[in-house]
């Protein structure tokens, strides 16, 4: 009866002391909720364990007007010093649970879990699985269920709450569907009819392509595409639904105040001339307005404030707060004054197409708009000779063609409302006028791009092989990582341009024995920079290092290394005249098609590697520094002659250095062959190719290899 007895006590006083530690639970749930739903984020957080991040959701959850606080449910102890509270909340006019998850400490219970809250701003119904709903947000695919009385339909954009993969708040965003996409930066997005508008931080981009719906980035944004659906929530853009394949009819071009200045600062205008061939129609299409002016009337337009003052000739001012539009009709003409193109000699350039004119940050920007057939029309003599032939000129195209088209999908541009610029940092537009030939090239190839792996390739190209060509990946570091070499590329490779000759050309006897004979019956055998040499003094070729090599360390300074030590280079400030006096020069490492890769220089003041062939080329300029000697000659293998040339013609070279008799360093012989980056198509090469009866798209498949054939305008 005793043991009974006490066998009762016992579990009287175990019932009891867990009546009182569920209380204590239960007590604890409540003031961290209570603090939550206060809005008191800090004074919750000194009840919890938690991360910030996830605090913060679950108390901006319950600012919503919708959601309301519904007391504790369910209470339980799951193990030694650790419990569940389930609580409950209204939402939309319905009631859901949650988990808290809290762990003793002490004599303390802390909150230590959160039930899993997400703000699904401007998130995409994907499909309808049963009973829940495939959503595409930020990148990832959730599977949650859907809230009671859903109509959410696959292809719809909402804005809502998922708590625990439950759907408990949900309401469509208003849509906007731009009649065009004009500009996209990282802040602002312009539709032509609908102005800018703001885009939030991390807003969401879905593709619907042949009934698929998937996760995009905000590259896929390409400017002038149609039919973009945006979707707003106070104002600001949260997501952006493309809804057909971009078209790439139509290219958009910056036009800079001068091609030779490649500065950013040179996109911008403060103020342009213009007039029209068959007159000049002027739109702001976003307040709905035109003018008409007479073929010849100049007008001169000026930012002034955010706005845009136009005065003409005639007489007329006007004033637009929006991007305008300049055209002149009947296929005329648009001329501009003021700005010099090479070709125009001194006549001002005239363009085809539309000429956009906006106030970006106090200054004019122009974007020339035309058809991508016709803006090859300038672009293929601009970067080839016409006396190279048709088929020569028909390969420029395609690959002009195949750059222009990768570069509307890159959106390098897309911040000024353009998918290129009209100089060499895109590839140069109306430096020359149009010529017959060069046209028929383009209309004979209409539409036609390589492509790799279904997509448009890297279409590069420079003027003139040594006989060999480069692989791309020991040319150029990786874009994105910044290490070189970069991941091979398989249609840029390097291989021989002397028909049935295959060379050897990583050790430098084989290098040199190889650039020392300038017979070779390569494809580029007829350009002057085939073989090239330059002969300069050690004190010439110290000065042109110690000039360049710091420029080239403020540009990329992990391609410009120092010696620390015995053996280890690393990335260092540079002082002023780094090399002090030139003692030596090394090759570290080629590439396969013998270009430099890594470059060691040794003076005075210290020991360098030089990596990438851009570099090396940019820091052994073959240029006069010193004051009062003669210009530096490049000499070219059919007897011309340059001088001062602003850059080693290319990194297929080697070193001759001459000594005295104490082993001082007197003078640098540079043998070299090619003019360029030596990887793609040589233009020389193409030339070559062609007199000797190939076809454009032999050319092409020669220079590309394994590449396929795609007409843009038919995919």
């Amino acid at each position: 009866m005793i043991l009974l007895v006490l066998l009762a006590v016992v579990v009287l006083t175990l019932y009891q002391g867990y009546r009182w530690t569920v209380a204590d639970l239960q007590e604890s749930g409540e003031k961290f909720l209570a603090r939550v739903t206060a809005g008191d984020r800090e004074g919750a957080a000194g009840l919890a364990s938690v991360q910030e991040e996830e605090l913060q959701k679950l108390v901006a959850f319950f600012r919503e007007e919708e959601v309301a606080y519904a007391g504790i449910g369910r209470v339980r102890l799951t193990g030694l010093g650790r419990g569940e509270i389930s609580f409950n909340f209204n939402a939309g006019g319905d009631q859901f649970s949650a988990p808290l998850l809290l762990k003793r400490r002490g004599q303390v219970w802390r909150v230590d879990g959160l039930p899993q809250v997400e703000f699904l701003e401007g998130a995409l119904v994907k499909e309808v699985q049963g009973d829940r709903l495939a959503v595409l947000w930020q990148g990832r695919e959730l599977f949650l269920e859907p809230p009671p009385g859903s109509s959410l339909k696959p292809g719809a954009v909402f804005g809502g709450w998922s708590v625990e993969k439950r759907l408990v708040l949900a309401s469509m965003l208003d849509e906007l569907v731009l009649s065009r996409l004009i500009l996209r930066s990282g802040t602002t997005m312009e539709g032509e009819r609908e102005g800018r508008l703001p885009l939030r931080p991390n807003y969401s981009v879905y593709k619907v392509d042949r009934g698929q719906i998937a996760p995009g980035t905000p590259g896929d944004l390409v400017v002038g595409q149609e039919q973009v659906a945006l979707y707003l929530v106070d104002g600001e853009v949260v997501a952006a639904k493309l809804q057909k394949p971009y078209s790439p009819e139509q290219i958009r071009v910056n036009l800079r105040a001068d091609i030779e200045d490649l500065s950013r600062e040179s996109l911008y205008y403060s103020s342009l001339r213009c007039r029209g061939s068959r007159g000049l129609i002027v739109e702001d299409r976003l307040a709905g307005r035109s003018y008409n002016f007479p073929a010849g009337e100049m007008l001169i337009l000026e930012p002034q404030g955010e706005e845009i003052l136009l005065r003409s000739g005639g007489g007329t001012e006007l004033l637009f707060k929006h991007r305008i539009y300049i055209s002149s009709p009947s296929e005329g003409r648009i001329i501009l004054s003021g700005i010099r193109r090479a070709g125009w000699g001194s006549a001002p350039p005239e363009y085809r197409g539309t000429l956009e004119v906006s106030n970006l940050e106090g200054s004019l920007v122009l974007v020339n708009e035309l058809p991508l057939e016709q803006y090859l029309y300038t672009v293929v003599p601009s970067e080839m000779p016409l006396a190279f032939g048709l088929e020569a000129l028909k390969a420029q195209a395609v690959a002009a063609r195949a750059f222009a088209y990768a570069s509307m999908l890159a959106g390098e541009y897309s911040s000024t409302g353009a998918h290129v610029d009209d100089s060499v940092l895109s590839q140069v537009y109306n430096n020359f006028r149009e010529y017959p030939l060069s046209s028929r090239a383009v209309e004979e190839t209409a539409g036609l791009v390589p492509f790799y792996g279904g997509q448009v390739i890297q279409a590069r190209f420079f003027s003139t092989s040594c006989g060999h060509t480069a692989n791309a990946h020991e040319v150029w570091p990786d874009a994105t990582a910044g290490e070189f070499p970069s991941q091979p590329v398989p249609y840029l490779t390097a291989q021989s341009q002397i028909p049935g000759v295959a060379v050897q050309l990583q050790g430098e006897d084989q290098v040199r024995q190889f650039l020392q004979i300038s017979s070779w019956p390569a494809y580029d055998q007829a350009s002057p920079y085939f073989r090239w040499e330059v002969d300069m003094a050690a004190e010439e070729l110290e000065e042109s290092i110690n000039r360049n090599l710091l420029e080239r360390y403020r540009e990329q300074p992990q391609f410009v290394l120092t010696k620390v030590g015995e053996k280890e280079f690393r990335s260092e400030p540079l002082g002023h005249r780094p090399l002090g006096r030139l003692l030596d020069i090394r090759v570290v490492e080629r590439g396969e098609g013998g270009n430099l890769m890594i470059l060691e220089v040794e003076g005075t003041g210290g020991t360098y590697r030089i990596v990438t062939e851009y570099n090396i080329r940019f820091t052994f300029r073959p240029v006069q520094y010193l004051p009062g000697r003669p210009p530096v000659i490049l000499k070219c293998h059919d007897g011309s002659q340059r001088e001062n040339y602003p850059v080693l013609p290319s990194a297929f070279a080697c070193f001759e250095l001459s000594r005295d008799g104490e082993g001082q360093l007197r003078r640098i012989k540079i043998i070299g062959g090619g003019n360029g980056h030596g990887v793609g198509m040589s233009q020389y090469g193409a030339r070559g190719m062609a007199e000797a009866g190939f076809n454009f798209r032999e050319i092409i498949q020669h220079f590309f290899p394994h590449v396929t054939w795609v007409n843009i305008y038919e995919q």
